[in-house]
């Protein structure tokens, strides 16, 4: 659960030094549709936040910020391998300035504070601290580390841990990937699978749907009988022509090819058709779809940029419609990017979030809800639609 705010990295704001810091919050007053939900803490937070905007106004780096935070917590010591030190986060425009990361979000028991500073493929600082959800609890600090990896460890958490094994932390390594690759700490792995849990369908790079996640959905489907089962009974209601599919795994050399068919309702008795011809709409919602219900069953975060990839705009309606109706005794929280607006008249305004440039190219994103004079009967939709809202393209031809 995101709650409180999530930086945007300075690069986003090359021209504008003195707007460096974008806060992302999920909090609400009370709500009583079940689209939002009470945390453990007595939080009120969004269960679903879409975010619209012109074209180039960050909407995807927004999508990639989630994913790059989930990438450098999990996955960045997997890339030991490596000739040198890398993190996959880039900055632009000549801009070498710190970036700035910071995320809030609750998880058991427990509030965690994480952020940590990054400037060309080096971590400066990383801090972590917790706070447990009981009457009388303060925020403690798990660890925190310094460019020359000066690390401090609580002793409430790393009792007996042999800490000159740190000198051995690369740079470029978050110390939440380093320590879980190498030892089994309670509240490390509490962190991690937080961030493990989520579902994307954008990398930290900015691939959509990209050949890696492809081959993980189909293994996924592979190894859930009763997922692939939900997934085509779900795909059969868009009337996509897909009765269901088939996925063939062999071994050859040693090496584990997949390939997948769509079996279609036909009169035909060959019905078979290689998913690589299938509509680019049937394969986003075959692989989006996957995301959705991981996240439902895990109670996690899904993160899904252009949302409305190869739908129809009813498609993409049915699609928030049915996380949110399946998600009506659970925590899951779904943060998407969209062109497809129709959406917005579904979403409460404290579930919309604008994004747009300004003249020096800085951009920056805020909730519908904090634009004056908004009432809560509006046509959302309609009132964008006529720049009222702000975060409208400007196009001259």
């Amino acid at each position: 659960m995101f709650k409180s705010p999530l930086t945007k990295p300075t690069y986003f704001y090359p021209n504008n030094p003195t707007k460096t810091k974008q806060e992302i919050s999920f909090l609400a007053k009370k709500k009583k549709t079940y689209d939002f939900f009470q945390s453990k803490s007595g939080d009120q937070i969004t269960k679903i936040a879409g975010f619209v905007g012109a074209n180039a106004s960050e909407k995807t780096n927004i999508m990639r910020l989630f994913s790059f935070l989930r990438y450098f917590v999990c996955e960045s010591s997997k890339s030991d391998s490596l000739p040198g030190p890398e993190i996959v986060f880039k900055t632009f425009f000549n801009n070498n300035k710190k970036s700035n990361f910071y995320i809030e979000f609750e998880n058991g028991n427990s509030i965690y504070f994480y952020e940590f500073s990054v400037k060309e493929n080096k971590i400066i600082n990383e801090i972590l601290s917790v706070k447990r959800i009981k009457k009388g609890s303060k925020k403690t600090e798990v660890f925190s580390r310094q460019l020359n990896n000066t690390i401090s460890m609580s002793g409430i958490f790393f009792k007996d841990f042999p800490k000159n094994f740190m000198k051995n932390i690369r740079q470029d390594v978050s110390l939440i990937a380093f320590l879980k690759s190498h030892y089994s700490i309670d509240i490390i792995d509490d962190v991690f699978g937080y961030f493990a849990r989520m579902e994307t369908n954008i990398n930290e790079r900015g691939q959509i749907n990209n050949p890696i996640h492809q081959v993980k959905t189909i293994d996924f489907y592979e190894k859930n009988n009763v997922i692939k089962k939900e997934i085509e009974d779900f795909i059969r209601h868009f009337d996509v022509g897909l009765e269901t599919f088939e996925i063939k795994k062999e071994t050859k050399d040693n090496e584990v090819k997949m390939s997948i068919s769509g079996i279609h309702t036909s009169k035909e008795k060959n019905n078979k058709l290689d998913f690589s011809y299938e509509s680019r709409g049937t394969q986003s919602l075959f692989f989006t779809i996957a995301n959705i219900l991981k996240a439902l069953k895990n109670n996690s975060v899904v993160i899904i940029d252009e949302m409305e990839f190869g739908f129809h705009p009813e498609a993409l309606s049915k699609l928030i419609g049915y996380f949110i109706n399946e998600n009506k005794d659970g925590k899951a929280q779904i943060i998407f990017s969209s062109h497809s607006l129709g959406f917005m008249n579904r979403l409460d305004m404290h579930q919309i979030f604008l994004t747009e440039k300004d003249v020096n190219g800085a951009s920056i994103a805020y909730r519908l809800n904090k634009v004056e004079g908004i009432r809560t009967d509006e046509n959302f939709f309609s009132k964008y639609m006529t720049g009222a809202y702000g975060a409208f393209p400007k196009i001259e031809v």
